[in-house]
């Protein structure tokens, strides 16, 4: 393909024919910028009802104006209707009112009381009387304040009233002819009643609400103390002395019971029965009788009386469903396994210390306990990495080695 065909000449163009671009020139203004222009004008649909309203030449005022003089005219105009149909009702009662004889006229209104609600009647009458304009009523007070004349109008008016207000609940009367004109209701009678009695005499009389049966007090530091719990408030349920072993008291120094303690200081003491700290640190009999329960090393163990954990405690606690105590356990058994390694109860395997230490750790199955809990995806991460802390601990102190070498 022959490439000159593609090419053409190039042409160059004198600078001085290019026209230079100009920007429109924008009114001055007192704050250097320029001033918004307002393009929105309103919808179509505004504009068209605007156009729509200046065609007809109606604003909004006239048609209020309007509709309010309309409104004005409709009320009027049912005003006076209803007056002239008021009228017309009355004249035409009130005519044949007088073509009626005075026999008929009782006996509509006999047929008119027989046929209708008596209250309804009342009520109907009432409104008549307060239409109607009459003189003076009957019951009023005369003007000069002086006695009533009892005149024939007035007593026919009183009987007919007391009649249509007369119900059969009202025969009842009550006569305060009996009661002395100076009665006063806050004076003193002058005779009690017979029945009536002072305060003071009711307490010693029995009344009907049931009082409990009367129980001596428990004393905590009696020996029958948990049996003497059980027959006062669940004499009902089996006796089960372990499930209130946790209530004992605790037993007063150098008693028969404070000596028949695991922990008493004893000769001899098994390796299984000794104590450590939080930080692993043995505690003797003396020694764990002096620290005050504040520091947290005292519970309802074998030895409530003395502070500590033993191995097989903690291996229990290692196990328990709160991770709160599984986190005190793994730190307080690596600790001791490290201390175990590290010789602080004995040099070799053939200390009979250090080999009780570790037969309970062996016993309570707690390097198996540890594995578990560092091994588990999930859960409580403190008690992981307690338990992980831990291993790591016995693998520093060197006890695995020496038992491996045995």
């Amino acid at each position: 393909m022959d490439t000159t065909l593609l090419i053409g000449d190039i042409v160059e163009r004198d600078i001085a024919e290019t026209k230079k671009p100009s920007f429109p020139n924008a009114p001055p203004t007192e704050t250097g910028f320029p001033q918004h222009k307002k393009r929105w004008t309103g919808s179509a649909f505004k504009q068209q009802r605007a156009k729509a309203a200046a065609a007809s030449g109606i604003d909004a005022s006239t048609q209020d104006n309007a509709k309010r003089n309309l409104k004005n005219t409709v009320q009027e105009d049912r005003k006076n209707f209803e007056e002239v149909e008021k009228k017309r009702i009355d004249q035409e009662n009130r005519a044949r009112l007088d073509d009626m004889t005075p026999q008929e006229i009782a006996q509509a209104q006999e047929d008119l009381m027989n046929g209708l609600n008596p209250a309804l009647v009342q009520r109907l009458l009432q409104r008549a009387r307060i239409d109607e304009p009459t003189g003076p009523s009957p019951f009023d007070p005369p003007p000069s304040g002086g006695p009533v004349e009892e005149t024939p109008a007035r007593t026919e008016a009183v009987s007919e009233a007391a009649g249509q207000e007369q119900k059969p609940w009202t025969a009842k009367k009550v006569s305060f002819q009996d009661m002395p004109e100076d009665f006063d209701e806050d004076r003193e009678p002058a005779q009690l009643p017979d029945d009536l009695k002072a305060a003071t005499d009711l307490r010693n009389e029995s009344t009907h609400f049931p009082a409990p049966p009367k129980v001596a007090d428990l004393d905590p530091s009696d020996p029958d103390f948990l049996e003497n719990l059980h027959k006062k408030y669940f004499p009902d349920l089996p006796a089960d002395p372990s499930k209130l072993a946790w209530m004992a008291p605790v037993p007063t120094e150098d008693s028969v019971a404070d000596k028949e303690s695991s922990y008493y200081p004893h000769p001899e003491i098994p390796v299984a029965a000794l104590r450590f700290d939080f930080r692993g640190r043995f505690l003797s009999p003396r020694v764990s009788r002096l620290v005050p329960s504040s520091k947290g090393l005292h519970h309802h163990g074998e030895a409530p009386e003395a502070a500590g954990y033993t191995v097989s405690e903690l291996a229990r606690l290692a196990r328990s469903a709160v991770a709160a105590q599984r986190c005190m356990a793994f730190q307080t058994l690596g600790r001791i396994l490290f201390r175990l390694g590290n010789g602080e109860w004995g040099k070799g395997i053939y200390d009979p210390i250090a080999m009780g230490v570790w037969k309970a750790a062996k016993d309570g199955r707690v390097l198996d306990t540890l594995n578990e809990a560092a091994m588990v995806e999930g859960g409580h991460r403190g008690s992981r990495a307690y338990a992980m802390e831990a291993l790591w601990l016995f693998e520093k102190g060197g006890w695995r080695e020496k038992v491996q070498g045995r």
